[in-house]
């Protein structure tokens, strides 16, 4: 776990703002996240989208003639996060909580950069410490949740869905998430009602494809699969390279034996996440039941031959 700045901040949290360097050293718990050196002058990755790479480097030019302002610091820590930065981010919150406390939004976007290094315990320790703040924001509600479902802490994350729906009736990705919470807290009916309420309140002018997907997927796996296919077909309509969706809606075409189609929309899913043992699997099995065994055994070998290699990271 990456606990330089978790601790770091906290010390700083604590006494009021004030950093004491000496203590922080003395206690072996407040280290940097990365090596020290110039804070500002890593370079910005080509991949970056131009509006974020010209914020980032006004900010830094800024920082130059300011390098002890919060604010700016703040900014850069939150661009960093966004550019898929977080060892870089939560070095910046750091340097940042020098000079001020960081705002309930600003922990939230701390434990955003935990979620991207996979580390759940400390995002949820920000996120508790920011809900104590700021106990009505549903932003922070919504990601405590997030990260609660994502440590099989369902009825915790239940609890701060229906808090932010009481505050927002028609979030849709908390009505939505109440869902998967329901369906993992094996209560298939209640599940089914939130995921079509989210649907319902996406809409056909909906940009964003996971209430569709969510709900086909909850009606596959609970062997409907004929039902999921409208909803797994909206998805992909919204986002045509959405190899989930391709393999879903695979999955549920096979099942209700269009296995040509099907085969194609595994194939597809393939194309567009080769290294998904799963996909991969679904596929061979297609393939096999459709009798064309050759194919059917090189998918399946892919499919081994990636989960061998999954096993071993």
């Amino acid at each position: 776990m990456h606990r330089g700045p978790r601790f770091a901040l906290l010390l700083l949290i604590t006494l009021n703002g004030s950093f004491h360097p000496s203590y922080a050293q003395s206690s072996g718990a407040a280290k940097p996240a990365l090596p020290a050196g110039s804070p500002y002058s890593s370079e910005v990755s080509g991949s970056i989208p131009p509006e974020l790479a010209r914020k980032d480097s006004e900010i830094r030019a800024a920082l130059t003639d300011q390098p002890d302002s919060a604010g700016l610091l703040y900014g850069l820590a939150l661009i960093q996060r966004e550019e898929g930065k977080p060892r870089d981010s939560l070095d910046t919150y750091t340097r940042a909580a020098r000079f001020r406390r960081p705002t309930p939004q600003e922990l939230r976007s701390v434990a955003l950069d935990y979620v991207l290094l996979r580390d759940f315990d400390d995002a949820i320790h920000w996120l508790e410490m920011a809900v104590q703040m700021d106990p009505k924001d549903p932003d922070i509600l919504y990601s405590l949740g997030r990260c609660y479902y994502s440590k099989d802490r369902y009825a915790d994350a239940g609890k701060l869905y229906e808090r932010v729906l009481t505050i927002q009736p028609h979030n849709l990705k908390a009505e939505e998430n109440l869902g998967l919470v329901y369906d993992a807290s094996n209560d298939p009916v209640k599940a089914e009602q939130a995921l079509r309420s989210a649907a319902d309140w996406a809409g056909p002018n909906s940009t964003d494809e996971w209430p569709f997907l969510d709900l086909g997927s909850f009606l596959l796996d609970h062997n409907r699969a004929k039902e999921a296919i409208d909803p797994l077909r909206a998805a992909l309509r919204i986002t045509p390279s959405c190899a989930a969706c391709h393999e879903k809606l695979g999955r549920a075409l096979v099942a209700t034996n269009d296995s040509a189609v099907g085969i194609a929309e595994l194939e597809q899913a393939t194309k567009l996440d080769p290294k998904n043992p799963k996909t991969h699997y679904e596929l061979g099995r297609a393939l096999r039941q459709a009798g064309q065994l050759e194919k059917a055994r090189q998918e399946l070998s892919i499919s081994q031959k990636l989960y061998s290699t999954h096993s071993q990271q």
